[in-house]
């Protein structure tokens, strides 16, 4: 068993709470709970993952700011929060805004408000009763492999890495781990508030004559252990532990290194540390210093695998297209690492359109995607200059692949341009300005004419680069029935929207259009 947040719903203090958003996410763990003030997105704690835990605020700093309250509420969801608990709600905010409770339900992220005769309740009587309930079930709750399986279910794909893995582990039993393999690759988390040293050569060194398996050392207090594991046709790990205060047993390093496993079994990322793919999930899943050790290691430099591209088969068979693929590469003597990843094909080469072999390379690897599946799509990015730059390319790729869907209907070949695009037009959707009223107002301007002027338009301008011919062929529409439509939308905005910036206001407006499905 693990508590849920339906679980806290029934303890005492939260039985005054109403859910008002989030609904399908309510059967998520919590395994803790942490309180928000304040709101600083360059706040360095913001990029510290903390798993499974649920939040309590009353948004106080901000409390007339529902812009800032939406991008609070994203930050805690890309940091591991599963749920908001909003005090004084009518006391402190007035009324929770509609764009909060759309961002909540778009993530299935809980939000629970305490208004009313809840304003009694405070944030110590919550705390008192979760924390007493996640104690009581981990005392009585055996079953640490499946829970956390559970616990791993509910990180979003492009969270899904080794130290976030571990990070879940290292709550759990408050301890510093380090997982170790092959050619010094090495992952680690430090358990948070910690003095514990964590550092890979002083384990190595403590361990060095210690035979395989199950190993603990005592020193001035400090327990460290060791743990010997294999996986992948007998690829050898060790799983290293320290901690002041915590008993390990052989038991539960056993336990988390089977959890360790289920990054290779669950999410399906390979760290066969003989294969060049191994790559892949050590730059996209892991910290930076794993991928450039690897690098180091293999000789392979960095500028051979600068370009990003990821692939959807659409409804086709992944395995199939990745043959394909590997064999366009391969006719053109191009060096790459491809694998499997997030149900994507992700390549990893280096391609500058400059030079006309790698020109012609990338044009057939888009056709090829092109005719394969009518739903496929092509992503890639030539303009990463380090490790870090490609994963975060990929995380916002993943983050921003619906959007990207929703936008642009007809072309499914996208680069990093499209992404800031979508970002900005998902940002814009979230405030109330004069800027998002202005969008808008175009909209409703051209939104229930019968002839399909917004449809029209927003081929013309996004999916056909303001080319006539192409938006007619496009539309299955006589040319001068487009040019008719065109001039019937400068009429009636009384606007010349082929002049820049107004072609950009255009747009953004048509995105947003697309975007909310309008």
């Amino acid at each position: 068993m693990s508590i849920t947040v339906k679980d806290c719903l029934s303890l005492p203090s939260l039985s005054f709470g109403t859910v008002i958003a989030g609904k399908a996410g309510l059967d998520r763990i919590v395994s803790s709970i942490s309180v928000l003030e304040f709101h600083d997105q360059d706040d360095a704690t913001l990029d510290v993952f903390t798993p499974n835990e649920l939040v309590l605020s009353a948004f106080y700093a901000f409390r007339h700011d529902a812009q800032k309250q939406c991008e609070a509420m994203e930050d805690l969801i890309s940091t591991g929060a599963i749920a908001l608990v909003l005090f004084y709600v009518g006391k402190v905010i007035p009324q929770v805004d509609e764009t909060l409770i759309q961002t909540a339900d778009k993530h299935d992220f809980p939000l629970i408000v305490l208004e009313n005769n809840s304003y009694q309740v405070k944030y110590s009587d919550l705390i008192s009763d979760i924390m007493e309930a996640i104690i009581r079930d981990s005392d009585f709750s055996q079953d640490f492999i499946r829970s956390t399986e559970k616990r791993l279910a509910q990180i979003p794909t492009e969270l899904r890495t080794m130290e976030n893995l571990l990070r879940v582990i290292s709550n759990h039993y408050k301890c510093n781990l380090l997982l170790s393999g092959s050619s010094q690759v090495y992952f680690q988390v430090t358990y948070r508030p910690s003095s514990v040293w964590n550092d890979p050569d002083h384990f190595h060194q403590l361990f060095r004559y210690a035979p395989s398996g199950y190993q603990m050392v005592e020193d001035n207090g400090l327990r460290a252990y060791k743990m010997d594991f294999s996986y992948f046709e007998n690829t050898r790990m060790t799983l290293y532990a320290s901690c002041y205060n915590t008993q390990l047993d052989e038991k539960i390093l056993t336990d988390m290194c089977s959890c360790v496993g289920f990054f290779f079994t669950i999410w399906g990322y390979s760290l066969d540390l003989q294969s060049p793919q191994t790559l892949l999930p050590l730059i996209l899943k892991a910290e930076a210093s794993a991928a450039k050790k690897y690098l180091w290691n293999s000789n392979i430099e960095f500028e051979r695998i600068s370009s990003l591209i990821v692939i959807s088969s659409g409804n086709a068979s992944l395995d199939a297209l990745h043959h394909q693929i590997i064999q366009v590469f391969n006719e053109y003597h191009k060096f790459f690492l491809a694998d499997k990843i997030d149900d994507h094909l992700v390549i990893l080469t280096s391609i500058a359109f400059s030079k006309s072999l790698d020109y012609a390379l990338y044009t057939d690897l888009w056709k090829l995607v092109e005719s394969y599946n009518e739903k496929a799509s092509f992503f890639m990015d030539t303009g990463s200059k380090e490790i870090a730059s490609i994963k975060r390319t990929y995380t916002d790729y993943l983050k921003n692949e619906p959007a990207l869907g929703k936008i642009f209907l007809n072309r499914r070949c996208w680069d990093i341009h499209d992404i800031l695009l979508t970002q900005e037009v998902t940002a814009l959707s979230k405030v109330n300005s004069k800027r998002t009223e202005y969008f808008y107002h175009i909209i409703d301007a051209l939104r229930n004419d019968s002839d399909a002027l917004l449809e029209t338009l927003a081929a013309y301008l996004i999916d056909c680069d303001s080319k006539l011919n192409q938006t007619a062929d496009m539309l299955y529409l006589h040319r001068n029935t487009v040019t008719y439509r065109l001039n019937k939308v400068k009429q009636l905005t009384n606007t010349n929207f082929t002049l820049m910036p107004v072609t950009y206001d255009f747009y953004m407006a048509l995105a947003i259009w697309r975007y909310h499905n309008i």
